[in-house]
């Protein structure tokens, strides 16, 4: 009987120890689960509470992406364009001018050659008018002539 006793002890332990394993085994999986069960459960209410949101920011950066296009569409691009040709056109001119303002200084050099200053002209036509009044009896005022 002691050998009885022995195996029935021996069994005893071991379904003791199977039993602690199994369960040890069994509240891990069973947490185990329970976790995925609960994310899962927490990111489905998540989604559902904050789809508004999402949808709203879609809404929002689609306005933006709109109001963007139009703003440069309308008013930027056109302004652009405007300080564009008008920059051109000048750039344009200055150009086609450096030749016809060469060609004025040119001439302003051979102009001072040709005319002579105000005070001399004066002097001769006095001095013209000074002989002609010794040659008339009648003095002639040559202030109307001089400007």
């Amino acid at each position: 009987m002691v050998d009885k006793e022995m195996l029935t002890a021996i069994a005893e332990l071991l379904d003791e120890k199977l039993e602690e394993k199994l369960e040890q085994k069994l509240e891990e999986k069973l947490e185990e689960k329970l976790d995925q069960k609960l994310d899962q459960k927490l990111d489905e209410k998540l989604d559902q509470k904050l789809q508004p949101v999402y949808d709203r920011l879609d809404r929002l950066e689609s306005d933006m992406k709109y109001v963007r296009v139009v703003q440069l569409e309308n008013h930027i691009i056109p302004r652009l364009n405007t300080i564009e040709a008008c920059y051109v056109d000048t750039a344009k001119r200055y150009v086609e001018r450096t030749e016809q303002i060469d060609a004025m200084c040119a001439h302003k050099g051979s102009a001072k050659r040709c005319f002579r200053p105000q005070p001399e002209i004066e002097q001769d036509i006095r001095i013209a008018m000074k002989k002609r009044c010794k040659k008339d009896s009648n003095p002639i005022d040559i202030s109307n002539f001089l400007c």
